[in-house]
C-alpha cells in the first residue's frame, strides 16, 4: 500500500470534525511527515487520541505543522496520552558555556517548543486564557533574563562589570511594557521593552566604561540576540519606543534620567503606557524595584486626586485611533478597530488612572485583575464586568490564533476560506459564519461599553435656549452689562449681584493665568453650572460659593473635568453650596472632597460606625506596608470625606442631633484607633516592645488612652478638641523594651504619646485631624504626659480636686489596652463611688460654676451664649455633674454612662430628679445641641438673639436655684 493511500486511509480515521477545506493541506503535512520519518504513520496509528489531535494542530496552525515536522522526535518523546505542560519544552537546560550560534540556537528552539506547547493546549482546551496568556509571557521572561545574562558574561570579559562608588554592581532594570508587562503576551507579539539603569558608575574592567556606555552596550546586544532572524528563526521582535524621547531618545536611561523625563514630558498617553509597566529583570535587592514603582512611575500615572481628565485624552485617542483606522482601512483588525482589545484596555486603564491614586489594588499590570477590583468597587457594575471579561477572553484567543496561523503579528481578520475555516475550528464553531457573527457581537457590546466610558459626560449635558445664551457669554468673554441682562432675560433672581460675582471672577488674575486645558474645562462647565442657579432664591449666595470652589481647584483642573463629566456630582454640588457655607469652605480648602460629590447616596447612606470602619480599614490596606506619614496623610483624608459626609447627612436632615455627635464621636475613635497603631508601630521599630518582668517571666506592657469632656461624653461636636489623658500598665524599676536600642519602659510611652498627638495635630494636605489638649492629666501640665495606672489610681484618692471628679464623670477609655481600660473603669468606679468629699461638694461646683461666668466675652450681655450663658448647656452639665457625684455613693448605677442624656435618666430612675424635670432637661439639652451644631457648619459663634430659649433658660434657672441656689 503507498505511503498516500495509508495516509488517507489515516486521515478518514481521524478527520471527524475537519473542515473539508482543509483536508488537503493536513493530507500533505502527512506525505511531508512520512518523507521525513517513515515510523511516522506507525506511531500516530498506535497513539490515536494523540494523532486526532495532531491532525487538529496541522490544520489550526501552519506554524505548529512546521515546528511539528521540524521537532517531530522532541515531539513524541516529550508528549504521552496526559499532554504534560509546555514546561517540556521551556525546562530544556542551557548548553555550558554556549558560544554565540549554539545559545541562539537554543534559545530559538526554547521559544518555537515553547509556542507549540502553550499552543497545543490551548487548542484542545486544556488552559484557560489567563493561564496562557501568563505561560506566554513567563516564556519571555525567561528568555529575556538568560539574554541578559548572556549579554553581561560576554561584556564581563572585555570591560569586567558595571559598579557604583561603593563597589556594588550596578543592574540592568528591564521593564516590560504593553502586554508583556501586563504578564498578558499575545502568541506572536512585538515586546515592549524600557532598559534602566539605578544609578551612575564605571566597568571595574581593564578597559572601563562609564554605565551610560556600558548598559547601552548590553541593551543593544540582548536585542539583537533576541532579533536577529537565523535558521532557526527569531525569538521576539523587540521594540524600545517607549523609552524616555523614544526613537530620539538613547538606549538606556538612568532612573534619575527617567524621573525628569516623566515629571517634565511625560505625556497623557504615556500614563496608560507605564500602567502596564513590569519589572522582569529585578536586582538583587527588592528596595531598588520597589523605589522605581513608588518614587517614579506611580506618581507619574497615579494621581493622588480622582483624576477625571482622563477621559478628555481617551477621547482624544480614541479619535486618532479613529481616524487612522479610517486611513488604513482597519474595520477588520480586533485590536484597533471598533470594539476590538484596545477598546477593552482603554476601559479599564482609564478607570484605574481615575480611581488607582485613592486605590493601591488598581495599581496594577493586569487587566483582568483590574476589572476584578473595578467590580468590587462598583466602578463598572457586576454584569457588566462579567460580561467584559467574557468578551476581553474571547478576542485574546482569537487573536492567539490568528496569530499562530503563520507565527505573524498580525490582527486582521482573514478574508480567505482557508484561514476562516483555521480560526473557526481552532475556535470550536462550526463554521465561520457563526464565528464571525459572535464576533460582530462581542465587538458592538466592547463598542458600547467603551462609549460609555468615555463619553460618559458628553450625553449627560441637556442643551436648551438658557445654556445656548449662556454658552455665548462664556465664549465671547460679556461685559458684566451683558451678564446681567443675560440674567434678566433668563428670570434669574439678583441678575445684577451675579453679573457682579460673575464678571470678577473670570477677570481676576488666577482666572486669567490659568492654562489651556484649565481655561477649555472651565468654559465647557460654567454654562452648566449657572444652568443650575436659574430657580435658586439666592443664587448669587450659592454661585459666589461655588466660585470660590473653582478658583481653589482651577490649578488642578481635573477637578473641572470631574464635574464636567458627571453632572449628577454638579447637580449635588450646587444643592450642597446652597445649603452650606461651611460646607462649601471646607470643599474650596480641601478639593479632595469633590470626590464624595460622585456618590449618589451622599444624602441618604445609612451612616454607621460600622461603615466608617470598614471604609478606614479599606483606605489604609491599600497604602500596604508604606510609611507612617503618607498613612496619617490617608487617614486625614478619610476623617475630613468621613466628616464632610456627617455635615451632609446632618444638614438634610438624615440625621437628629444625638446621633450627629454618635458618629463623629466613632469618627474620632476610629482616627484615634489607627493614629495610635501607626505610632506604635513606629516607635517599636525603634526600640523594640516595652515588656514587666515579674519572677523571670516577661509579659507585654501597654497603653491605653482615655477621652475626657465631649469626646468621652459622646458628645463630640464638628470643631471639638480631644480631651485625652494616657495611661499605660508598667510597674516597678527596671522594666525596658525588648529592642536593640533599649528604652525604660516610660521614656517609651511618653515618646509614643509624643508621637500619637503629632500625627493627631500635624498638619497634612488634608488638614490636621484634631486639636489635642492633654492638660487633664493628674497635675495637669505639671504632670507627666503619661502616667501608669498606679499612679493615676493615688492621684485620685489623695489629690484631685472636685473638678476633677467632674471630669472624670465624662471619662471612659476609646483605643489601647484593654486590660489598663479595665483598670481605668475600676478605678473610675472606686473614685467616684468613694472618694468625692460630699460635704463640700455644692460649694465647690458652684464656685467652679463661678469662675466659668466670669471669664464670659462681654457679647454674651448682648446675646444668649448657648455654652456657658445662665440656663445654658453648662448649667445643665453642672447639674447633672453635682446630682451624680452626690448620689453615686448610694446608686453607683448613675455613673455607668459617661453622656449627659443617659446620666439624667438613670438620675431619674434612681429618684433624684422627677421624670418631668428630667425630660424637660433632656429636650433642652438636644435643642440646645441641635442649634450649636447648625451655627459651628455655619461658621457662627455660639450665640442666638437674647429673646430665643427664654422658656428653656428659665427652665434651667429655676432647677438651679432650686438644686445648687
Amino acid at each position: 500500500m503507498s505511503d498516500a493511500v495509508r495516509f488517507e486511509a489515516l486521515l478518514a480515521g481521524l478527520k471527524d470534525g475537519l473542515p473539508t477545506t482543509l483536508e488537503k493541506p493536513v493530507l500533505l503535512w502527512l506525505e511531508r511527515l512520512a518523507e521525513q520519518d517513515a515510523g511516522a504513520p506507525d506511531w500516530l496509528r498506535e497513539h490515536v487520541p494523540i494523532a486526532g489531535k495532531v491532525l487538529r494542530t496541522v490544520a489550526a496552525s501552519e506554524f505548529a505543522a512546521q515546528q511539528l515536522l521540524r521537532h517531530w522526535d522532541w515531539f513524541t518523546t516529550a508528549f504521552t496520552d496526559t499532554l504534560p505542560p509546555e514546561t517540556a519544552a521551556t525546562d530544556r537546560p542551557l548548553p555550558a558555556d554556549p558560544d554565540a550560534t549554539s545559545f541562539m540556537q537554543w534559545l530559538r528552539t526554547t521559544r518555537n517548543r515553547g509556542l507549540l506547547g502553550i499552543l497545543w493546549r490551548d487548542l484542545h482546551d486544556e488552559a484557560p486564557v489567563p493561564e496562557t496568556l501568563a505561560d506566554l509571557s513567563s516564556l519571555a521572561d525567561r528568555l529575556i533574563i538568560a539574554v541578559e545574562e548572556y549579554a553581561r558574561q560576554e561584556l564581563a570579559a572585555r570591560f569586567g562589570r558595571a559598579r557604583d562608588p561603593e563597589g556594588r554592581e550596578i543592574p540592568l532594570v528591564i521593564l516590560a511594557m504593553g502586554k508583556l508587562g501586563g504578564s498578558e503576551l499575545n502568541f506572536s507579539s512585538d515586546i515592549d521593552l524600557i532598559f534602566l539603569y539605578p544609578q551612575e558608575g564605571e566597568t571595574d574592567g581593564a578597559r572601563t566604561l562609564a554605565a551610560q556606555d556600558y548598559f547601552t552596550r548590553l541593551a543593544r546586544r540582548s536585542v539583537a540576540l533576541l532579533e536577529d532572524v537565523t535558521g532557526d528563526g527569531f525569538v521576539y521582535r523587540v521594540d524600545t519606543r517607549l523609552r524616555p524621547f523614544g526613537d530620539s531618545g538613547p538606549v538606556v536611561a538612568s532612573f534619575a534620567a527617567l524621573e525628569s523625563y516623566l515629571v517634565n514630558h511625560g505625556r497623557s498617553w504615556e500614563r496608560y503606557a507605564y500602567v502596564k509597566a513590569r519589572v522582569i529583570t529585578p536586582p538583587d535587592d527588592d528596595a531598588t524595584v520597589q523605589s522605581l514603582h513608588a518614587e517614579l512611575i506611580n506618581p507619574f500615572v497615579y494621581r493622588r486626586y480622582l483624576d477625571y481628565g482622563v477621559f478628555e485624552s481617551l477621547r482624544d485617542m480614541k479619535s486618532r485611533i479613529a481616524a487612522e483606522v479610517r486611513t488604513r482601512e482597519m474595520a477588520r483588525n480586533i485590536k484597533l478597530g471598533p470594539g476590538g482589545i484596545r477598546e477593552i484596555e482603554f476601559i479599564v486603564q482609564s478607570l484605574q488612572l481615575v480611581r488607582g491614586g485613592n486605590l493601591r489594588q488598581l495599581q496594577c499590570s493586569s487587566l483582568q485583575q483590574a476589572l476584578k477590583v473595578l467590580r468590587e468597587v462598583k466602578e463598572i457594575g457586576y454584569s457588566t464586568a462579567a460580561d467584559l471579561d467574557r468578551t476581553y477572553c474571547f478576542l485574546r484567543r482569537l487573536e492567539n490564533f490568528l496569530q499562530a496561523l503563520r507565527d505573524q503579528q498580525t490582527h486582521d481578520l482573514p478574508t480567505n476560506r482557508a484561514d476562516q475555516a483555521r480560526l473557526a475550528l481552532a475556535l470550536n464553531y462550526p463554521d465561520w459564519n457563526h464565528l464571525n457573527a459572535d464576533i460582530k457581537r462581542h465587538r458592538a457590546f466592547v463598542n458600547s461599553q467603551f462609549a460609555e466610558v468615555a463619553f460618559r459626560g458628553e450625553g449627560e449635558r441637556e442643551s436648551s435656549a438658557l445654556t445656548a445664551a449662556l454658552s455665548r457669554c462664556c465664549n465671547i468673554d460679556c461685559s458684566e452689562s451683558d451678564w446681567q441682562s443675560t440674567f434678566a432675560d433668563e428670570g434669574y433672581r439678583n441678575p445684577q449681584e451675579l453679573a457682579v460675582i460673575i464678571s470678577e471672577f473670570l477677570s481676576s488674575r488666577a482666572t486669567q493665568q490659568v492654562d489651556a486645558t484649565a481655561g477649555k474645562r472651565l468654559k465647557a462647565l460654567l454654562p452648566g453650572l449657572l444652568g443650575l442657579l436659574q430657580n435658586k432664591s439666592q443664587p448669587d449666595v450659592v454661585l459666589k460659593r461655588l466660585l470660590g470652589i473653582l478658583a481653589a481647584v482651577l490649578r488642578r483642573s481635573a477637578y473641572v473635568a470631574l464635574l464636567n463629566e458627571n453632572s449628577a456630582a454638579l447637580e449635588r454640588l450646587v444643592d450642597l453650596c446652597e445649603r452650606s457655607g461651611y460646607l462649601a469652605d471646607e470643599i474650596a480648602r480641601f478639593p479632595l472632597l469633590l470626590d464624595e460629590m460622585l456618590d449618589p447616596r451622599l444624602y441618604s447612606a445609612r451612616l454607621t460606625a460600622e461603615l466608617l470602619r470598614d471604609d478606614a480599614r479599606e483606605r489604609l490596606a491599600s497604602l500596604g506596608d508604606t510609611d507612617s506619614e503618607r498613612q496619617v496623610e490617608a487617614l486625614a483624608r478619610f476623617q475630613r470625606a468621613a466628616l464632610f459626609r456627617v455635615a451632609a447627612a446632618d444638614f438634610s436632615g438624615q440625621l437628629p442631633v444625638m446621633k450627629v455627635s454618635d458618629r463623629l464621636t466613632d469618627l474620632a475613635e476610629i482616627v484615634l484607633g489607627h493614629a495610635l497603631r501607626i505610632a506604635w508601630q513606629d516607635t517599636v521599630l525603634k526600640f523594640g516592645e516595652p515588656g514587666l518582668s515579674d519572677n523571670g517571666d516577661r509579659r507585654a506592657a501597654g497603653i491605653g488612652v482615655i477621652a475626657y469632656g465631649k469626646l468621652g461624653g459622646i458628645e463630640l461636636s464638628y470643631r471639638s478638641d480631644l480631651d485625652l489623658v494616657f495611661l499605660h500598665d508598667s510597674h516597678g524599676t527596671k522594666q525596658h523594651t525588648d529592642g536593640a536600642r533599649e528604652l525604660d519602659n516610660g521614656v517609651f510611652f511618653a515618646r509614643l504619646a509624643r508621637r500619637l498627638v503629632h500625627f493627631l495635630t500635624v498638619q497634612t494636605g488634608s488638614g490636621a485631624l484634631y486639636e489635642v489638649d492633654t492638660r487633664l492629666r493628674p497635675s495637669g501640665r505639671a504632670g507627666m504626659l503619661v502616667t501608669s495606672v498606679d499612679a493615676f489610681e493615688r492621684y485620685q484618692a489623695e489629690n484631685a480636686w472636685t473638678w476633677e471628679h467632674q471630669a472624670l464623670l465624662r471619662a471612659r477609655p476609646v483605643a489601647g489596652s484593654t486590660r489598663i481600660a479595665r483598670e481605668f473603669e475600676r478605678v473610675r468606679s472606686h473614685t467616684l463611688e468613694h472618694l468625692v468629699n460630699r460635704e463640700t461638694l455644692r460649694d465647690d461646683v458652684r464656685s467652679m460654676r463661678q469662675k466659668m461666668r466670669a471669664e464670659l466675652d462681654d457679647s454674651a450681655s448682648k446675646s444668649f451664649d448657648l455654652k456657658q450663658g445662665a440656663g445654658g448647656i453648662g448649667d445643665i452639665e453642672f447639674l447633672v455633674q453635682y446630682l451624680v457625684l452626690l448620689n453615686a455613693a448610694k446608686h453607683a448605677e448613675v455613673i455607668h454612662y459617661s453622656d449627659n442624656i443617659r446620666q439624667l435618666g438613670t438620675l431619674g430612675a434612681v429618684g433624684a430628679l422627677n421624670d418631668r424635670d428630667v425630660r424637660q432637661l433632656q429636650d433642652t439639652y438636644r435643642r440646645y445641641r441641635t442649634r450649636l451644631h447648625h451655627l459651628s457648619l455655619d461658621e457662627r459663634p455660639p450665640l442666638a438673639e437674647p429673646h430665643e430659649f427664654s422658656a428653656e433658660r428659665a427652665l434651667v434657672r429655676d432647677l438651679w436655684d432650686r438644686i445648687l441656689g
